[in-house]
């Protein structure tokens, strides 16, 4: 009896046991066997902000007294159209005054180029004075027929002097000669060196130049000075009547262009136009006002086409985000409304949030809803 119940109690163990899990132990892993991979199925989700597909504020670039408003809220411009003006007073009578003076310039030049031919018909007849002022001094300064002739002179007078010296020696070697016959030939020898001596002299005045031939030379010198001059202007005289602009009145109607311009600016400066086409979203400004510059007055988005803006995708996220990447995109406002989207950019800088660094990205809505509004959150979900 009790050997039975021993064995009941065996059996009852062996199935408690079975009951608790106490089934045969799992496989020990064979050391350095692959494990099977983590796969993480979780959507990458991101929050941003709805924003028109263009955006800017508005502002004067310069203070005034607002005189006009052209424009109110929700109202729909197009590019370049006029929103509101200063008043310009002051601007528009200095853009008159610079219209008037690159008028006035353009004359003068006008004027100018009609004198052309006279101005250039002036320079050639300087150009011809010039020329016989040079043939005239340099024929009064050509001395070469006095120089041969002085030269002339001076061989005879050498020539005079070694006879009369040869005379003089052979009185000398005559003791039967000597005095008045010796003292008349002295005489006659002296005055032969006197005369080779003028003969050499003049010859010398002559290679060196007279006064009146050195004033001679400067007038010549001036007079081709004055030639090089008069063909200069004479030759910017042509290039100028070939269409090269004069500098002097180049350069007038150049900074009187310039001055007009500036002042064209001033001008613009009072108008405010929308730089893109687009809908009046906010407009603070009124008529009698004082406009600060750069202080914004008119907030003008283009509702044509939305866009989200996201800061909430960390570095870890951020890699699997490409460019063009379809994306599902919900509203907070609207659970209903689920749009379609694509990845328009992804920011190369990071920044720091909450302690996270993330990445901006930028998202184009493909579908629009008319219920969507600027600034709803939305909830993204980027397609795996």
């Amino acid at each position: 009896m009790k050997k039975s119940v021993i064995v009941i109690g065996f059996m009852l163990l062996a199935i408690l046991v079975a009951a608790c899990g106490g089934g045969p132990a799992p496989a020990t892993p064979t050391p350095g066997a692959a494990l099977p991979p983590v796969i993480d199925n979780a959507a990458i989700k991101a929050e941003g902000k709805l924003e028109p597909v263009q955006s800017a504020n508005l502002s004067f670039a310069t203070s005034g007294e607002v005189t006009e408003v052209l424009v109110k809220e929700g109202d729909t411009v197009k590019a370049n159209d006029l929103i509101a003006r200063l008043r310009a007073d002051a601007q528009q009578a200095a853009v008159a005054r610079a219209e008037a003076g690159v008028a006035v310039a353009k004359a003068s030049l006008a004027k100018y180029q009609e004198q052309l031919p006279q101005l250039i018909a002036s320079a050639e007849a300087d150009i011809q004075a010039a020329q016989a002022q040079i043939a005239a001094a340099s024929a009064r300064r050509d001395n070469r027929a006095s120089i041969a002739s002085a030269e002339a002179a001076l061989a005879q007078a050498v020539l005079n002097q070694k006879q009369v010296q040869d005379a003089y020696d052979d009185i000398l070697k005559h003791p039967a000669l000597l005095g008045p016959t010796e003292e008349r030939a002295r005489l006659m020898l002296e005055n032969a060196k006197r005369a080779t001596q003028a003969a050499q002299l003049r010859l010398n005045q002559l290679k060196a130049g007279s006064m009146n031939d050195r004033a001679n030379a400067a007038e010549v010198a001036a007079a081709e000075a004055q030639l090089q001059a008069v063909q200069a202007n004479l030759d910017e005289l042509k290039a100028e009547a070939n269409d090269q602009p004069n500098p002097t009145y180049a350069a007038a109607v150049h900074q009187a262009e310039a001055a007009l311009k500036s002042a064209q600016t001033r001008l613009a400066d009072t108008e405010l136009r929308a730089p893109f086409a687009g809908t009046i979203a906010q407009a603070t400004l009124k008529v009698g006002e004082t406009a600060a510059p750069g202080s914004a007055i008119i907030v003008l988005a283009d509702f044509s086409g939305w866009q989200i803006e996201t800061d909430d995708l960390t570095e870890i996220k951020v890699p699997a985000i490409t460019i063009g990447q379809g994306v599902t995109v919900k509203f907070d406002a609207l659970p209903d409304v689920a749009l379609k989207g694509k990845v328009q950019a992804i920011g190369q800088l990071y920044q720091e949030k909450s302690g996270d660094i993330v990445y901006p990205v930028k998202i184009n809505l493909v579908d629009v809803d008319p219920a969507l509004r600027w600034g709803m959150t939305a909830q993204v979900t980027f397609a795996q």
